[in-house]
């Protein structure tokens, strides 16, 4: 594909640093890169310098996305695609996206607000190998990209037109959500069953993100994990199970900013020479019992 080709890293605002420091690397197997002066907290998941960045604020959301280009070739085809479209962006200057940890960059905000940072020429720490804090190197990422993440919309249709026709992500399958009665879509931008899902789901009373995946090398990880995870006291927001369309064995945790994490393995690759866009009528094949939050239980 031309364009965007992986998910680099994801930029989110939390209100409870201090919660992150020990969640990320305790029970995610994030490792820490760096601390910014304003208590930002730039996670590793492999070389890359960043992949998960958490920023004090005032709200719980994701801030920014940054979708990366393999060239900077790739990049101009993105900025074509956005003057084809009519869609402003901005050049971010050479200093600042240095400072981010690219090469080049450019911003604009998809239909819900959501910043979009393509860019290109991420910078690899290979002086400085990753070392997960659970003592093992668990992230399935390289050419997939970090994982997947799914975002909530009230502008379901106009999102994926957006995604699809200015920006050249492809239709993989759609399904409905039970219990909520919810369609959601899901694109790919390389051989990883989706990058990005859109849900038909307005997130007025939430976060706009609903999940990332973090997907593991090994079933064994995904274990590991949701061992760790009981041990620190976290919420499994949906447990044990197996995805319909992607073939993802994974459960959901949920983050101090109160969206999830999936974490998983075993997910299919696709081959664009022989797949079909299908669409399925729940989202489970087995498990995934969600659970309620304790504290929107009382609530209620």
């Amino acid at each position: 594909m031309s364009g965007i080709d992986t998910l680099g890293y994801i930029g989110f605002t939390a209100r409870d640093i201090s919660a992150w420091k020990k969640f990320a690397p305790e029970v995610l197997g994030l490792q820490i890169g760096h601390e910014l002066e304003d208590g930002t907290l730039v996670l590793r998941a492999d070389l890359h310098q960043r992949r998960i960045i958490i920023h004090p604020g005032d709200h719980d959301d994701v801030a920014y996305v940054g979708w990366e280009c393999r060239s900077a070739e790739d990049l101009e085809r993105v900025r074509d695609s956005l003057r084809a479209a009519g869609v402003a962006f901005e050049e971010v200057p050479v200093e600042q996206a240095q400072g981010c940890a690219v090469r080049e960059m450019i911003r604009f905000p998809d239909l819900d607000g959501v910043t979009i940072e393509a860019h290109y020429g991420p910078t690899l720490l290979a002086n400085q190998p990753f070392v997960s804090p659970v003592g093992a190197r668990p992230f399935l990422t390289q050419e997939q990209g970090l994982g997947h993440l799914v975002l909530a919309t009230s502008r379901y249709q106009e999102q994926n037109d957006f995604y699809q026709r200015v920006l050249g992500f492809k239709r993989t399958d759609s399904l409905i959500i039970p219990g909520i009665n919810c369609e959601a879509m899901f694109m790919r931008v390389n051989e990883r069953h989706h990058s990005l899902a859109i849900v038909d789901m307005p997130p007025s009373h939430g976060p706009r993100v609903h999940h990332i995946l973090l997907e593991m090398n090994s079933l064994d990880e995904v274990g590991f994990a949701y061992s760790r995870a009981k041990a620190a006291g976290a919420h499994i927001l949906i447990d044990l199970g197996r995805h319909v369309n992607d073939n993802m064995f994974s459960f959901y945790v949920l983050t101090p900013s109160g969206w999830s994490v999936e974490i998983g393995w075993g997910g299919i690759q696709i081959d664009d020479e022989t797949w079909h866009v299908t669409h399925y009528p729940t989202n489970s094949s087995w498990g995934h019992e969600f659970r309620m939050p304790p504290a929107f239980q009382a609530s209620k």
